[in-house]
């Protein structure tokens, strides 16, 4: 078992080291949560990704992310909620950590980042769909695909789950990802529990209670009892091979700078929102061209082609996606 050798206690949430625990150190008490805007709202669902709109959004917020554009804390919200419903919470909590000066603004994405729902006291029987805790640094600074977890934990103090009061831990462990629910007072609650997936590892497994699910994906219904004063959810990771880079370069090499990027996929998704949307996200973040091709287009020979990036066939297209998108968004802070 790890120590933590440092925490910063933050009222009803316990962060772990990092920029997000300092920003939220800086919050000013008694500020409320702002109300959402729309376009945050909206960028939540991950609905929001089947739909040209929500790609064009996101496009429009990597563009004035790279053209270095005033702060501001509503395209931080937006970035955050939009890498949570991509599957990328650890690029969501650097978003958070953007808006150290902005209370409101914090204390409206905490139970999103925390719960995955807007408020951190629910209803019995709701979905909980935590990301996983922060990082102690940019997720620029990190490396993908060394098949080690790194351990850190997050807890939430004293919250209400249907007639349950609870403390909650998130834990990234040795092996594997731990949601607890530590009974402290009430009755029976019911939640429905999804369990978040490191960018470049698989969850093979899960156990509530020490059994284990006859799935590891999709949701896992979990009782808060009295009678359990400590119900545990863990879900058993494997680092998979990560095929593709993972870092965004310094500078782009010449074939992109000169033609730019060609997002290859079957032939029948050429027209489909993610793929024209990763095209135009490419293009915001990096400022050159991208187009989008069929797997049956051939180019001609001797063509002079761009970065190719394959998405037409094969099982690890969905991670492959969460990857080049958090890429594209470091790569669009740091240029």
């Amino acid at each position: 078992m790890f120590t933590l050798l440092l925490v910063l206690a933050s009222g009803d949430v316990t962060l772990p080291p990092g920029p997000a625990a300092v920003a939220w150190e800086r919050r000013v008490e008694g500020v409320a949560a702002r109300e959402l805007p729309k376009g945050c709202l909206s960028a939540a669902n991950p609905r929001h990704w089947d739909a040209t709109e929500g790609w064009e959004s996101w496009a429009k917020a990597l563009e004035a992310t790279r053209n270095a554009a005033p702060p501001d804390p509503a395209r931080s919200a937006e970035l955050a909620l939009s890498a949570i419903s991509q599957g990328r919470g650890e690029d969501a909590w650097q978003h958070f950590a953007a808006l150290g000066e902005h209370t409101d603004w914090m204390r409206a994405l905490l139970p999103y980042l925390v719960l995955g729902q807007p408020t951190l006291e629910l209803p019995d029987k709701s979905l909980i769909a935590p990301v996983l805790p922060p990082l102690d640094r940019s997720p620029l600074d990190r490396d993908l695909g060394l098949g080690r977890l790194e351990q850190r934990e997050l807890w939430l103090r004293d919250t209400k789950i249907g007639p349950a009061r609870v403390d909650v831990r998130i834990a990234v462990e040795y092996d594997g990802i731990k949601l607890e629910f530590h009974h402290l007072s009430g009755g029976d609650a019911r939640v429905l529990v999804v369990m978040p997936e490191p960018l470049d590892f698989e969850i093979t497994s899960v156990y509530v209670d020490w059994e284990r699910e006859p799935q590891a994906s999709g949701t896992h219904e979990v009782l808060i009892s009295p009678e359990v004063p400590q119900m545990e959810i863990y879900a058993r990771c494997k680092p998979v091979q990560v095929r593709w880079p993972t870092r965004p370069p310094l500078q782009l090499d010449e074939r992109a700078q000169a033609h730019g990027f060609e997002v290859v996929v079957a032939r029948g998704d050429v027209n489909k929102p993610r793929a024209t949307g990763l095209a135009r996200a490419l293009q915001a973040a990096t400022g050159r061209d991208a187009k989008v091709l069929s797997d049956q287009t051939l180019p001609e020979p001797g063509q002079p082609r761009g970065i190719v990036l394959d998405f037409a066939h094969g099982l690890e297209r969905a991670r492959k996606l969460r990857c080049t998108l958090s890429a594209l968004e470091q790569y669009a802070a740091s240029h």
